[in-house]
Parts: C-alpha cells; sequence; structure tokens
C-alpha cells in the first residue's frame, strides 16, 4: 500500500471525530478569560455593598450588565439601576500612585451617549483584584473626553461606592428620586456647649449710665470689668465689694445674685442682658486665649490679629488626631507685581442660644480682610470674602469649626490661670443610621479632599 503524502497527512491542528469529519478546535482566548475575571471582581464588589449585579446575556454591545439599588438593610430593591461597561486589562496606562488612564474606544463612547440611564466605566487589573470605576458623564451632566482619569483613593469599587452610585441614578437617571442608605454616620454641629457660667452676678446702681460713659472711666487702667449697664445700674460677674471698682459703683447699692436667677429666667428681656454680659465675659476670654482673638464691632466677628504686618501668624494647637499648626493670618501678594495687597484673618461670628435648658456658643467660621497694614479693612475685602466662600467646601469649614472649638477649649497651663467665668466644651455631635456622601456632593472637587482634616466628620 502507498503511504500518504505530506499534503494528505493530518495538520496537527485538526482533529478527527467519531464520524470521519474534520473539524477546527474551539479556542478560548487569555483577554476573553480576563474579561470573566474582571466581571466577576464586578459582581463580588456589588454583592458585597448589597446592591444587585446582572451581567448581560449578550457581548460585544458596549453594556456588560448593570446594577439596581437596594437598602442593604431592609433588602428592598429600588427600580433604579445603572449601567456598566467592564473593561478588563492586564496592565494600567499611565500608573502613577495617584492613579492611571483609560482610552476608550468612540464607538463604545458613542454607544453610551445614547442610554436614558447612568453609564459608568469599570476598569479592573484580575491579576491584582484591583477594580475602579467612573460615570461616563462628569458631574454637570456632559460626556467625558474619551480618556478617563481613574484616582485609585477616590475611584476604587468597594463599599465605599455604594452611595456614590445611588446618588449617581437620583441624579442622572430620568424621573429617579432616589432613596436613603442605612449608613452610621456622626454629625458634627457647630453649637458648643458652656460647661460653666459665672458663680454669681453683682448688681449696683452707677454714675456711669452708658457703655460709653463706663468705657471711658475705665481707660487707661489695667482693670477687668466685664459688665451690661442698664437703667443707671450695672450688673457684672467681678464683686463690686472689692474697693478697686468703687469708683464704678455706689458699693452701698450692691446686691448679688446666683446666676441661674438670669440663666435661667423666661424673661426676654433679662435673658437678653444675660447674653450681653456672656458677650462681654467672651471677649474678655478670646482676648486672653492662644493668638490673643480680638472682637471687631463694625463686623461684629472676632479674628486673629496680625503679630507683625506683611508676615503669616501661625496658631498651633492639640487637633483631635494630632499636634496642628494653621495658618490664622495670611498675606495676600500680587502674584504678577509682587507687592503685598493685604491680609486674610481667620475669624468667626459667635452667639449664645439657650436651648431647653442649656447654653451653647454657635459658632460660624469666617475670615475678614485688612489692607497692607494690617489693621484697616481691604477695599477687596467684599470680592475677596465672595471668592473664598465659593471655594471652601464641607472639610475646610470643618477644620476652621475644629480650630476655634480648641481656642475655646485650651489645654491646661500649669503657669496661667484660665479664665474663671467661663468655659466650654467640645462641639454637639449626633449620630444617625442614614447619611448623605460626600463625595458624590462634591465629585471633582479635589480642594474639598485636601482641605482641612482635623475633624474627620461631617458638618452641618
Amino acid at each position: 500500500m502507498a503511504q500518504p503524502t505530506v499534503s494528505e497527512q493530518q495538520p496537527a491542528h485538526k482533529f478527527i471525530w467519531g464520524d470521519g469529519k474534520r473539524m477546527l478546535g474551539k479556542k478560548l482566548t487569555d483577554q476573553q478569560l480576563l474579561g470573566e475575571q474582571g466581571t466577576s471582581l464586578i459582581s463580588l464588589a456589588v454583592s458585597k455593598m448589597g446592591y444587585v449585579w446582572r451581567p448581560t446575556s449578550q457581548h460585544d454591545t458596549g453594556i456588560d450588565g448593570e446594577i439596581e439599588i437596594r437598602d442593604p438593610a431592609s433588602g428592598v430593591v429600588s427600580g433604579l439601576s445603572l449601567k456598566v461597561q467592564s473593561k478588563a486589562v492586564s496592565n494600567f496606562e499611565g500608573e502613577t500612585e495617584e492613579g492611571f488612564d483609560y482610552r476608550a474606544q468612540q464607538r463604545d463612547v458613542d454607544y453610551w451617549q445614547q442610554h436614558n440611564v447612568p453609564v459608568i466605566l469599570i476598569v479592573s487589573r484580575p491579576p491584582t483584584n484591583e477594580v475602579y470605576w467612573l460615570p461616563v458623564r462628569d458631574p454637570s451632566g456632559q460626556l467625558r473626553e474619551r480618556k478617563f482619569h481613574f484616582v485609585k483613593s477616590r475611584d476604587r469599587l468597594d463599599d465605599s461606592a455604594a452611595l456614590g452610585l445611588a446618588e449617581l441614578v437620583r441624579t442622572q437617571a430620568q424621573g429617579a428620586r432616589g432613596i436613603a442608605l442605612r449608613r452610621r454616620e456622626r454629625l458634627v454641629s457647630n453649637l458648643i456647649p458652656v460647661k460653666s457660667l459665672p458663680s454669681r452676678l453683682f448688681l449696683a446702681e452707677t454714675p456711669h449710665h452708658q457703655p460709653k460713659a463706663m468705657g471711658q472711666a475705665l481707660k487707661g487702667r489695667e482693670l477687668t470689668f466685664e459688665n451690661v449697664v442698664r437703667s443707671k445700674q450695672v450688673l457684672t460677674v467681678r464683686d463690686l465689694t472689692d474697693p478697686q471698682y468703687s469708683f464704678l459703683c455706689d458699693r452701698g447699692t450692691v446686691e448679688d445674685f446666683p446666676t441661674e436667677q438670669w440663666s435661667a429666667s423666661n424673661n426676654p428681656v433679662v435673658q437678653r442682658e444675660f447674653v450681653w454680659l456672656l458677650n462681654s465675659c467672651l471677649r474678655q476670654f478670646l482676648r486672653t486665649s492662644p493668638g490673643r482673638v480680638l472682637f471687631d464691632k463694625k463686623s461684629n466677628v472676632y479674628f486673629f490679629p496680625a503679630q507683625v504686618a506683611g508676615s503669616p501668624t501661625m496658631l498651633s494647637y492639640q487637633g483631635q488626631k494630632k499636634l496642628t499648626a494653621r495658618e490664622v493670618v495670611k498675606v495676600l501678594m500680587n502674584k504678577k507685581k509682587g507687592h503685598l495687597m493685604g491680609h486674610r484673618h481667620s475669624a468667626m461670628n459667635a452667639q449664645f442660644a439657650k436651648y431647653g435648658d442649656a447654653w451653647y456658643l454657635e459658632v460660624s467660621p469666617t475670615y475678614i480682610f485688612t489692607g497692607p497694614d494690617a489693621i484697616k479693612p481691604s477695599k477687596y475685602a467684599a470680592e475677596w470674602t465672595t471668592g473664598i466662600k465659593r471655594f471652601e467646601r464641607n472639610n475646610a469649614v470643618l477644620g476652621q469649626l475644629g480650630m476655634w472649638a480648641e481656642v475655646l477649649s485650651p489645654a491646661t497651663d500649669l503657669f496661667a490661670e484660665p479664665y474663671p467665668h467661663l468655659s466650654f466644651g467640645a462641639p454637639l455631635t449626633f449620630q444617625l443610621d442614614r447619611g448623605l456622601d460626600d463625595a458624590a456632593w462634591t465629585a471633582g472637587d479635589e480642594e474639598a479632599a485636601l482641605a482641612g482634616n482635623e475633624l474627620p466628620l461631617g458638618l452641618f
């Protein structure tokens, strides 16, 4: 029998099945396996959030599945969903410690634009179990360019992404209302409890019937005298039986009262006068505090004065996490011409309020702006104030609040007597079982993530 020629021999890549037919073997590429591993990472991450992951049955359409928002606490599904395009890669393009890039195909971008529900791009690296996400539209709703930049610390697809996904659906899906997801959150308020009030109050007749006249009588004397003048009488926290105060009042008319007689009164006139006296005490308290905080009558705020015009002023204090330093007076220079334009001073509005039987100081951080001499108000003050208020976000205000809370509760000093007539506690906090994702509200605002970090939680 003749031997078959080389051309008639069975090729190595073909197989002969039982019926004698020849058939090419099917292949499963490494990229297909990588894609399956990528969708498995998505499924695992979504299930850990408590959401629902539904992969599509058809491939190569530009959409690989959808995520439906579900309340993990109650198990209720919302009917709100977003579409997912999954891209699994072996290596990230342009990778740094901060992030990496992904360049989408134009046909995918065109397809995403047609959807009336949010679409997110998920890029994963299965060998390292990393998976990240970004909405294909930016926070303003505009479609992104083909190049997506992922920030590793911000865009990881894990439990922390749950609220961001829910907020994305609420803001971008047509007719969607969204749901409030369970999330334990501690809110820090701007109400600072008054821990102690003056022990007693003193009242006496005075010949100085107006605050201005009382100020003139005290001028040139090294005498601290917190007071309220009303109806030819002076109310103060200082013991008026002391001879050093004899030039301010008729000592024969001095009466003293327990502070509760004024602090607990529901009479609006008495309560208003008590608040005036507390404000007088607060001004003295802050004048002797770290940084020597002063009161500006014109703007009705407390502020840090500049130690030297043209030089910044730093304040060191013990924050909740670590020893912290903050620039409380910032020098403002003209970047083009290089000359001094003015100074920005950290400041606060502060007012006393009574809720129930307790007194609080309501603190609202702000700024004042002075000119080159660091004393007179800057002619640019209104413009600069508007600009910084527009720029600052929650964390920056929170950092300012933390600083003022520390100023109001200074550490014990063995070499200095604490102010005896007023003291404060830590800002009032509240625990909630449902919360909002700050990152979803400030998406794209890198300054919000970098500003003040003394207090780690949300301010309202």
